[in-house]
């Protein structure tokens, strides 16, 4: 007779002997043994938390109790930190931000930024795998402790203009008046509070801009987060770039230092960390872009176009003997295309309108009128030969680090020469003419850099361009090394893969 058959008189009620207890026994004990299930994360907040903050993650399967609970953090490339968590339910825990988390922080320039970390629980047993990228917070380093500096002395002079300060309105001449700088614990006396070399006004003005909730009905500008002003003056976040165009703070403040109307004050932010079109105000539906609000962004290149025109650098000779070509004709084709999908990366025309908009982000500007966005010179393709590296990862960078461009200083060697017309590496093409292997090679855009798409040549290339190696495009440039070492070879003559078309 099967097991089941002899203990069905249990489910009808019948007392069993003692013999079939016995069978039903052994069935029980290996309920009991059963795995416990994994534990399941399916929210987070807040989504972005401060070393020494708390951080409540809700989910399934957690275990009851004090530090009955582990979860690990893992950033990229780091090893994973356990910490535990204080307060534990069922569906929640609450997990303090430990200061070792701190050491773990990308840094940019020296400072640690804000950084993503996934996360994995480990209660009666570990969940199956970290939060998905969407769900996994950022921890920022630990704000400072908010100290009321001191009223500065009525007979002194902060700032020296000759304007006592008991009259003066605005101490320390940062654009913030006085009443305003004791509201939000700022030091009247210093322009900068937190020292990250961005004045207390412009970060203050910032916070303001980002701080504007465009969906919001009726969409007014509300004041700043005072009680949390990010981009925050008490609070050395230069390197963080708040409104997400690729531009820090310092670098939005720098540029905004280096060519604001000093009589309009904080009532024009021709660059703003709080907006990526410091340039326009709303549209018609009140969002942003709208229509400029300041000096069309455009007019900066055409100011390049003008002097390269005037001082003979467009066109240009390519090469002993060779064609002349426009600063702007990338292929040499010839033309110089207007019309987005004309071929390549959007156009020679409007090479600098990276999505194709119609209106130029703070990134895509080029305040300096040199020639080069905003974002190449900063992060891009003229910052740096690491651009071209990360890029392009089997090319070996050439032994000469030449230095790359700036995007206060339109001509960074001082020869007289605005960058975009000058030549980084010294191989007779313009910075502007190697900014692109598509633009050069006259092919469609592909999906950014990565190896998937790359377009390979069997033969050299003249669409293999790079500001920072003079032996590309032109093994046979004039500053190309003649007799590059056996154990440092750079690209082309390392083997690397003949990529013309990544970006």
């Amino acid at each position: 007779m099967e097991l089941s058959a002899r203990i069905r008189p249990v489910l009808l009620g019948v007392a069993l002997p003692a013999a079939l207890m016995a069978l039903a026994a052994p069935a029980t004990a290996g309920a009991a043994k059963k795995k416990p299930k994994a534990p399941i994360v399916t929210a987070i907040s807040p989504k972005t938390v401060a070393v020494n903050r708390v951080l409540t993650i809700r989910g399934r399967n957690f275990v009851r109790g004090r530090n009955k609970n582990t979860v690990v953090f893992k950033r990229t490339g780091a090893k994973a930190v356990f910490v535990k968590a204080e307060i534990g339910t069922a569906k929640l825990l609450r997990v303090t931000i430990p200061p070792r988390l701190a050491k773990l922080l990308v840094t940019r320039d020296g400072e640690p930024i804000s950084t993503r970390f996934r996360l994995r629980v480990l209660a009666r047993r570990f969940g199956k795998s970290f939060t998905k990228r969407s769900l996994s917070p950022f921890v920022t380093p630990e704000p400072p402790k908010i100290v009321t500096p001191p009223t500065p002395p009525a007979e002194g002079d902060c700032d020296d203009d000759g304007i006592k300060n008991g009259v003066d309105a605005d101490d320390d001449n940062d654009l913030l008046d006085d009443a305003t700088e004791a509201r939000l614990k700022l030091d009247a006396c210093k322009p900068d509070t937190d020292g990250d070399g961005v004045a207390d006004g412009y970060e203050y003005q910032s916070a303001i801009d980002l701080n504007d909730n465009e969906y919001r009905r009726p969409q007014n500008i509300v004041p700043a987060p005072v009680k949390r002003p990010y981009p925050n003056p008490l609070f050395n976040d230069a390197s963080n770039d708040y409104d997400g165009d690729g531009l820090s703070l310092g670098e939005e403040f720098a540029l905004w230092k280096a060519y604001r109307d000093p009589a309009k004050g904080l009532a024009d932010l021709v660059y703003s960390d709080g907006n990526q079109y410091s340039a326009y105000g709303r549209s018609g539906s009140g969002h942003r872009p709208g229509d400029l609000i300041g000096p069309d962004p455009e007019l900066k290149y055409v100011d390049f176009l003008n002097w390269a025109v005037a001082w003979g650098y467009d066109p240009i000779q390519i090469g002993e003997g060779g064609p002349e070509r426009a600063l702007r004709d990338a292929n040499g084709d010839g033309i110089v295309s207007s019309a987005p999908g004309g071929g390549y990366a959007y156009s020679e025309a409007r090479y600098y309108d990276f999505d194709f908009d119609g209106k130029l982000s703070d990134d895509e500007r080029d305040e300096d009128a040199d020639g080069l966005s905003n974002y190449d010179e900063a992060h891009g393709r003229t910052s740096s030969a690491g651009w071209w590296s990360g890029c392009y990862k089997k090319e070996k960078p050439y032994p000469i680090a030449y230095q790359g461009t700036d995007l206060v200083d339109p001509d960074v060697d001082g020869d007289g020469i605005r960058d975009g017309a000058d030549d980084l590496d010294h191989d007779d093409l313009p910075n502007l003419l190697e900014l692109s292997r598509n633009a050069a090679s006259g092919r469609p855009i592909v999906n950014g850099c990565n190896d998937t798409d790359a377009v390979e040549s069997s033969s050299p290339a003249l669409g293999r361009v790079n500001p920072f190696n003079p032996c590309l495009p032109d093994r046979t440039a004039r500053t190309c090394q003649r007799y590059p070492s056996f154990d440092n070879a750079f690209a082309p003559v390392d083997n690397s893969p003949n990529y013309y078309v990544l970006n």
